[in-house]
């Protein structure tokens, strides 16, 4: 089992832009695509998540310090400091336990599949780590691993229910034929995210904003181009940081990349998935006759949509204010204030890329889901990454702090609520 598992990790070492297209290229292979044509599609896709990747990098280098000058600017008294998902991920990862939830993930996945209960193969390794934090949780809660692995295979068939009653949708608005997303954070918040939007589209007034980037590029001429969008957003942010102009400009100019560029590069990633994608299903579609089987992969094939990047980028400053306000709040937003962009990516297509509504949405779920969420987890997460030894506040927050967790995937309602049902035994 050992050797089982250090094969793993060495895998998992490997970034998502080299790991994905490996997994694809193999599949490919064995179920009879021609050599070059799955190299060359393969290579394409790698591009286009590097793209991607580089991109995000320059999205999270250069807004989290905006972040963190905004939260030592407020000077914000919160007791739990956000460490983001690095602690508690590498504590799972790092757990013998991950030995009993890899293949069980792998064969829960395969036996719906074969008794037809999910139309989702999920690859993607990534994915299998969001579905174990719920039976983490309720290890660490209750020392006891026959509950924690029950935990486990509860989110999975969750999650991938999940992904098939989603696929249909955002595999239109995304353009992304045979794809669903088994990302336990972005269809978690989906769960609480869908009945807000419900809710919204019987509003009057907010039910006929139309605010996706189309209509305000044709509306407002050169002030809805997604490049002076990123521009000001970035800009503003900069300007609550209280940062020098020189870098408020430098912040608008990199944001306003993120906004051209990571469209673009999704379209790439697209060129290379979609021919791999048709061998992969049609051979599917003859062991499963009569079933659209979809591939399973990580949101982030997503995050890149310009509604999602431009709402996800205007929660950063709500994010910090709602903390600083809400009574029931002892988090202070930090490390997960980059990666927003999970918690809504499912729920943009709902909203057919209204930037109004997927802010409001956004908020609502930061106020009454997220915060309150990761506050209540944090002596799990904080217990998890002691023990593996990862316990980290970030630098300039030590001394404010005396618990840490992680804001987004620490808060994720399907995953907590799991785990609050578990504790109970």
């Amino acid at each position: 089992m050992q050797s089982v598992y250090n094969i793993m990790q060495l895998f998992l070492n490997l970034d998502a832009a080299i790991l994905i297209p490996i997994i694809l290229f193999v599949l490919a292979l064995i179920l009879g695509a021609k050599a070059g044509r799955a190299l060359r599609s393969s290579l394409t896709l790698g591009v286009g998540f590097t793209g991607i990747f580089v991109l995000i990098d320059l999205f999270v280098n250069k807004l989290t310090p905006a972040a963190q000058a905004m939260v030592e600017r407020w000077s914000l008294s919160l007791t739990i400091v956000d460490a983001g998902w690095g602690p508690y991920m590498g504590a799972i990862w790092g757990s013998p336990i991950v030995i009993i939830f890899l293949p069980l993930f792998l064969i829960v996945n395969l036996v719906m599949l074969f008794f037809k209960l999910t139309n989702t193969l999920d690859i993607d390794l990534w994915n299998y780590c969001l579905n174990f934090y719920a039976g983490a949780l309720v290890y660490v809660a209750t020392n006891n691993i026959v509950l924690a692995c029950i935990a486990f295979v509860i989110s999975e068939i969750i999650t991938l229910k999940l992904a098939d009653l989603t696929a249909g949708k955002v595999q239109e608005y995304f353009g992304l034929p045979g794809i669903s997303f088994p990302h336990t954070v972005s269809v978690g918040y989906l769960l609480i995210g869908y009945p807000i939007v419900l809710l919204l589209n019987k509003i009057p007034f907010i039910n006929n904003i139309n605010a996706d980037p189309k209509n305000l590029k044709e509306r407002f001429g050169i002030f809805g181009e997604p490049v002076l969008i990123g521009f000001i957003i970035g800009a503003v942010i900069g300007l609550l940081a209280g940062q020098p102009f020189g870098e408020i400009l430098a912040l608008g100019i990199n944001m306003a990349a993120v906004m051209v560029l990571l469209p673009r590069m999704v379209s790439l990633l697209v060129e290379g998935l979609t021919p791999l994608m048709e061998v992969i299903r049609n051979r599917f579609q003859k062991l499963f006759p009569g079933r659209n089987i979809n591939i399973g992969l990580d949101t982030a094939v997503i995050i890149g949509d310009p509604s999602t990047i431009a709402a996800a980028t205007m929660l950063v400053p709500v994010s910090l204010i709602l903390a600083a306000i809400l009574p029931w709040n002892k988090t202070i937003p930090f490390a997960d204030l980059s990666s927003l962009a999970f918690a809504i990516c499912l729920i943009t297509p709902y909203v057919n890329g209204n930037v109004v509504k997927l802010l409001i949405v956004g908020t609502l779920l930061i106020a009454f889901v997220m915060l309150p969420i990761s506050t209540a987890v944090a002596p799990l997460i904080t217990e998890l990454a002691k023990g593996a030894g990862l316990y980290e506040v970030p630098e300039g927050l030590s001394g404010k702090a005396t618990m840490i967790t992680s804001f987004l995937d620490g808060g994720v309602p399907l995953s907590y609520l799991i785990y609050k049902i578990f504790s109970i035994f």
